[in-house]
């Protein structure tokens, strides 16, 4: 029986290059006109859909005030503003990844 794989690799991830908002100079301006977006979320607003009742609860358990997450959690997490580009914390950790298909 023969099976079917997809091989998929992780980029390094650029929000304004995916989105195409700058014009590179080996672009084809006629083209422009062809290119689609099919989702454009600001990733701040991501986080916030997607961590933000869990933000909530944890904050409504803890009793100690130096142990609730204060700000956004991507703002907890990284300790800047959302961004565009990939945010690498202490640990290593990034902001967003990049599967490419």
């Amino acid at each position: 029986m023969k099976y079917k794989r997809i091989l998929f690799g992780q980029g390094k991830g650029s929000i304004t290059h995916n989105n195409r908002t700058f014009i590179a100079n080996n672009v084809d301006r006629n083209r422009i006109a062809n290119n689609v977006t099919f989702i454009s979320i600001p990733i701040g607003e991501v986080y916030e859909e997607l961590f933000g009742g869990a933000v909530e609860r944890y904050n409504a358990r803890q009793k100690r005030n130096d142990r609730k997450i204060h700000g956004t959690y991507y703002e907890h997490l990284f300790h800047c503003k959302p961004s565009n580009s990939v945010i690498t914390a202490s640990d290593k950790r990034k902001s967003f990844y990049e599967d490419i298909v």
